[in-house]
């Protein structure tokens, strides 16, 4: 009898993958021969493009892009950018589009998908708070500056693509909701992998942020607010259907090795993205990770506690959408931790559920410069843990794996508006910030009673924050650009003190700049 359990090492688990996805695609070598991509680096989720991308698709262009979907594969940026004349657009997207082509365009000009491209990238930049934390909204501490750089090479070939980047950055080892990752003489790898790229499937292995959510918004299932995690991971596209999982190594707590599977079923459309996801967090007594849990067609929801159990999951499921109607742009998320739906404690009474969900809605005229935003985000007081917190815990080296925190919800209100001067938009708005003393970094009640008797939202005193700000980006070239947010706060309960105020003023700003190797012209 063959089990479903098969402790494996990452070497033979990759090796099997390729092999698998290779079997896929080898019947459509010729359709790859005719114009089909081959290899491409992935985007990290911190390049400057992204910002670009999310108002270009908001207002109808580059459909080909899942707008919840992140990190981007540059080859097909490119392509969906060569889709579009500017010369044919009105408002501020033509310059955005030309942007964008500087910094990607060259890549269409390629006579050989088979031919060698390589190059390398150094990025200097610096960050500074008038808190310890780089959220203006949540100040804590004194204020201070990060300096922060990147220096890495890239390769690629056939549908081979290698990256590797190195990353030295001061915040990390100040960084108030994390742990110090560890920069052996100033650095550590950052954006490092293997991928091969084919007509219908994809195949990854390395250190790579993952943010599954619109661009601006942290995932609540998987985002890219922890530093970057070894994973495998893979896709599979058929027609309309993409198929996106991943297995992550996370940190040993307690004597346990921990590992992170996630996957998500899309459905995509020009105008309408659709998303079921589920990802399993777990620990095993032995072993290394389990094959099962990278097998998107076993249903976790209803398997992941089958005996025998051998290891302490915690698992999530999540719904997202995404869909633009006329001049209107709506997405949704809603992530369902744990819902008690057969209680055997507390006489019988449910425990808190678990959840966690966004809704955003944004008028975005395609030719004007202006766009409305309303944004609304609750996450319950016990979303994100269990009962065996170092474990279980939704974290890696402290940071949300999904979102940074727990029990609170934000109101925010805002307009963007690409002002008539080269590369600099604003954005002025207002947010409502409530949070209870449920952090996701926070134990359990070691008290069954007091846990099921605890509200869904909102535990202890609730701490308010008003802020009235303007946020901004200045960027009139690729490899150059200075952003900000700055405002003032109306804190009511400072630090969950009942009666305690604070009123002021918060910000937080980054310039960066970058040089490539060898040099290169847009078109």
């Amino acid at each position: 009898m063959l089990g479903l359990r098969w402790p494996l090492g990452v070497g033979g688990a990759v090796t099997l993958v390729v092999v698998l996805l290779g079997g896929l695609v080898l019947p459509a070598g010729p359709a790859a021969a005719q114009g089909e991509p081959g290899g491409s680096v992935r985007i990290s989720t911190d390049h400057w493009a992204y910002e670009y991308i999310a108002r270009l698709r908001r207002r109808g262009y580059l459909t080909a892009l899942n707008p919840l979907v992140q990190p981007y594969r540059a080859a097909d940026v490119a392509r969906a950018i060569a889709q579009i004349d500017p010369d044919t657009v009105r408002g501020p997207a033509a310059e955005w589009i030309r942007l964008l082509a500087s910094e990607f365009g060259w890549r269409t000009r390629r006579s050989e998908p088979s031919s060698v491209r390589w190059g390398a990238a150094a990025t200097a930049g610096l960050r500074g708070s008038t808190s310890r934390r780089l959220d203006p909204l949540r100040p804590t501490g004194n204020s201070d500056s990060w300096p922060r750089g990147q220096v890495g090479a890239w390769f690629e070939t056939g549908p081979i693509a290698v990256e590797t980047r190195l990353l030295g950055d001061r915040y990390l080892a100040e960084d108030p909701d994390g742990l110090q990752p560890g920069q052996r003489r100033g650095a550590r790898t950052d954006h490092a992998y293997v991928a091969a790229d084919f007509s219908v499937a994809s195949v990854e292995l390395g250190r790579l942020s993952r943010n599954w959510s619109a661009v601006g918004d942290h995932g609540l299932m998987v985002s890219d607010v922890p530093t970057p995690y070894p994973q495998l991971g893979f896709d599979v596209r058929a027609w309309r259907f993409v198929l996106r999982s991943f297995l992550g190594e996370l940190e040993t707590l307690d004597g346990h090795k921990r590992y992170l599977s996630a996957h998500r079923l899309d459905y995509e459309r020009p105008r309408l993205v659709l998303s079921f996801g589920e990802s399993l967090l777990y620990a095993p007594d032995a072993g290394g990770f389990f094959l099962r849990y990278l097998n998107p067609a076993e249903f976790l929801f209803f398997d992941h506690g089958n005996q025998p159990e051998d290891q302490t999951p915690n698992l999530t499921l999540d719904l997202q959408g995404w869909g633009r109607v006329g001049n209107v742009v709506l997405a949704a998320e809603v992530l369902l931790d744990d819902f008690d739906i057969s209680p055997l404690f507390a006489g019988g009474d449910p425990a808190p559920p678990r959840y966690a969900f966004n809704v955003r809605a944004s008028w975005v005229p395609r030719a004007a410069p202006v766009e409305l935003v309303a944004e609304y985000e609750q996450v319950s007081s016990y979303a994100y843990r269990t009962s065996r917190p170092s474990l279980d815990r939704y974290t890696y080296l402290g940071r949300g794996i999904g979102e940074n925190y727990a029990d609170y919800d934000r109101l925010t209100l805002g307009v963007e508006y690409a002002t008539p001067i080269r590369g600099l938009w604003v954005r002025p708005g207002t947010t409502r910030l409530r949070a209870g003393e449920g952090d996701l970094r926070v134990p359990f009640p070691t008290s069954v009673d007091e846990f099921y008797q605890s509200p869904w939202l909102f535990l202890g005193v609730r701490e308010s924050t008003t802020r009235v700000g303007l946020a901004g980006r200045y960027q009139p070239v690729r490899f150059a650009w200075f952003a900000w947010d700055l405002g003032y706060n109306w804190i009511q309960n400072r630090n969950h003190v009942q009666g305690a105020t604070e009123n002021l003023f918060s910000a937080a700003a980054q310039l960066g700049v970058r040089i490539d190797f060898p040099l290169r012209r847009g078109s």
